[in-house]
């Protein structure tokens, strides 16, 4: 499926080939499918038939009575159709039934691709914190680092447990590149978990970092690891870079972008879940900019409490009742599926901006789809930028928001030690742009 730049897949495909009839405008064409997902298929269809992204079509597959699905045509070439399941997606006992009723041979094939590339990343991945690292050293001398972490299925991407003792304790994951900087992903072997238990593992994580890399200029810190390294009673000061500013601009740019949508264009105020947190706390302040009211909605708070800024007013609150005439939201609570606890709370029609890690799971995006309530993921992207290879559930040219902070402060140092608007007008005129788009499932 195409975005602004480059393709990648919402879903893992399976090349499954079956008999369906594909149903629009009064016609009906036998045909068969290429490949199906939990969000969608492809289908072959004649030279000479013309379907225009946008149309609704009905497909059945022919070996598997009564199963019916209508879909939304994504994009349409010469010789097949993409299209896109938005209501009722494949369950994973569907899929698993449509794989059975295939071909044996195009399940081998299938497992076959999968086991091939999973395989040949993990190699990559070895090969370049093995004996290509110092030609990789030498050839990128990174500017700037990306340091992250993950989980172990995220982990597992990447290495398995047998290859890390071949591996030195921070691995390259990837390469970067912004204009002419360059820069690389690198991660430790300690798991998301490790890192937020053990304290010395964090100092041995960055110590380690700047041991390596000396000359990097920047290393922007993802996700929670800021939170980890304050914890540990290290300052983020010299080549750290705690990367809210660069968050807080993209949840600021899409927040503007939201209240353009001519649906929400009346919208005098804005909920953000988690606002007691470390930069929930200031995108409360920096949207008031832009908004009338900002709720901050946090369990943390006892009372509620107004507090006037400039330009408008936040609402520091735990009261679940202040969302219930509220349309738009800013999910920065610690964990998407938080948003469960309360969505009851939230009215149809809403529309949830996600910047959670973890972020909002596909099946709590159902349960908030019932009773109509959307949820689009926040990215920040700049038309020069590249990773590679991508990390999961990111498009190769999108930015992390706490990476664009690192750099913008590698161009221009003394943006970092001024108010928040300049350094809007700094990311703006350097061509960084926040975007919501349709969540990942990988």
């Amino acid at each position: 499926m195409k975005r602004m730049h480059g393709e990648y897949r919402r879903h893992v495909r399976s090349g499954i080939r079956l008999p369906v009839n594909l149903s629009f405008a009064n016609h009906t064409i036998a045909t068969r499918t290429l490949d199906i997902s939990a969000g969608g298929l492809r289908l072959k269809i004649p030279d000479q038939l013309a379907i225009q992204p946008g149309e609704v079509v009905d497909v059945d597959f022919r070996d598997k009575a009564g199963m019916r699905v209508t879909a939304t045509v994504a994009h349409s070439g010469k010789s097949h159709i993409g299209l896109q399941l938005d209501r009722n997606r494949f369950s994973k006992q569907q899929l698993n039934e449509l794989s059975n009723a295939s071909p044996s041979w195009q399940r081998l094939t299938t497992q076959a691709k999968r086991g091939l590339w999973t395989h040949c990343r993990r190699l990559a991945i070895l090969l370049a914190n093995t004996g290509l690292r110092p030609v990789i050293h030498a050839l990128v001398r990174p500017q700037f680092l990306f340091a992250v972490y993950g989980n172990r299925q995220q982990v597992e991407t990447y290495f398995t447990p047998r290859m890390a003792r071949f591996m030195p304790s921070n691995i390259v994951l990837g390469f970067i590149r912004q204009g002419g900087a360059r820069g690389l992903l690198v991660a430790p072997q300690f798991l998301e978990e490790e890192l937020q238990a053990e304290s010395d593992k964090v100092r041995l994580f960055l110590e380690r970092l700047q041991r390596d890399y000396p000359n990097a200029q920047r290393i922007a810190l993802v996700g929670r690891l800021p939170n980890f390294v304050k914890k540990a009673g290290l300052d983020i000061s010299g080549p750290l870079v705690e990367g809210s500013l660069g968050t807080r601009y993209m949840i600021w740019d899409v927040a503007r972008q939201m209240r353009e949508r001519s649906q929400y264009c009346q919208q005098n105020s804005i909920v953000v879940l988690g606002g007691a947190g470390r930069i929930g706390n200031a995108v409360c302040r920096d949207l008031t900019s832009l908004f009338e009211t900002v709720i901050g909605l946090d369990p943390r708070y006892e009372e509620d409490r107004h507090i006037t800024t400039d330009h408008g007013t936040v609402l520091q609150t735990a009261n679940l009742a202040h969302l219930h005439d509220e349309k738009l939201y800013i999910g920065l609570t610690h964990h998407g599926d938080a948003v469960l606890d309360f969505y009851t709370h939230i009215p149809p029609g809403a529309l949830i901006a996600d910047d959670t890690h973890p972020c909002i799971s596909l099946e709590a995006r159902e349960r908030l789809r019932q009773r109509q309530i959307s949820v689009e993921k926040v990215v920040l992207s700049h038309e020069d930028f590249l990773m590679w290879p991508r990390m999961p559930a990111w498009n190769s040219r999108d930015i992390p928001g706490c990476l664009v902070e690192a750099l913008i402060l590698l161009r221009q140092p003394a943006v970092g030690e001024s108010d928040f608007s300049a350094f809007c007008d700094e990311a703006k005129f350097l061509g960084f742009t926040g975007h919501l788009i349709r969540p990942l499932d990988e």
